[in-house]
């Protein structure tokens, strides 16, 4: 069974298909530590919230149960996409790859630039999970300071924790646009020059 479709001899050296699988499979590992640090915040600042809310009547105790139901939910949503977009941007990225590519002089000078267009991603869900983080904190501290106004601190948690999942999912659709325009973009104009 001698079928070429089944060989993919350019992983077995350090290549540009490795290059390009590290590259992807750190940015979709840091985006996933990123987001749970951040749920996991999001998700002990609604603890917080319900753990002050207990000496309060049954519907606040109900707000607080439909809180981190949303706050599961928006979760497990986020999970699923990043797992989904990493499986995703790996097999179109290599079946596109492997169908466009055939010199490795080509692929080797664009080396560079995915190791630019890596570091500026994972620069960018560094700088926006921590300041998500510092939203979060100062959140908490004044939920500390005021008093628990119930509907407010849930609300923000909420939508601290949605508007996360959206700009991270901003930060890979970018990373993953700039590996076209590396990958992609440069090739086509190869292909039709004279």
């Amino acid at each position: 069974m001698n079928n070429s479709l089944w060989q993919l001899p350019r992983l077995t050296k350090s290549g540009p298909a490795l290059q390009l699988l590290a590259s992807v499979t750190l940015v979709f590992l840091l985006a996933f530590g990123a987001d749970v640090l951040l749920q996991r915040a999001a998700g002990l600042f609604v603890a917080g919230i319900v753990e002050q809310d207990t000496f309060f009547y049954s519907a606040v105790r109900q707000q607080d149960v439909f809180a981190q139901t949303i706050l599961a939910l928006i979760t497990l949503v986020s999970f699923l996409a990043l797992g989904i977009g990493f499986v995703a941007t790996l097999v179109v990225f290599f079946i596109v790859f492997y169908g466009r590519f055939r010199s490795t002089q080509q692929l080797q000078s664009r080396a560079k630039q995915l190791l630019k267009a890596t570091l500026l991603a994972l620069r960018d869900i560094a700088t926006m999970t921590f300041i998500f983080l510092v939203v979060t904190a100062i959140y908490e501290l004044l939920l500390r300071m005021v008093g628990n106004q119930p509907p407010f601190f849930l609300l923000a948690a909420l939508v601290t924790a949605s508007m996360y999942v959206f700009i991270l999912a901003y930060c890979l659709f970018a990373y993953a646009k700039e590996l076209r325009g590396i990958y992609w973009g440069s090739s086509e104009k190869e292909e039709h020059a004279p």
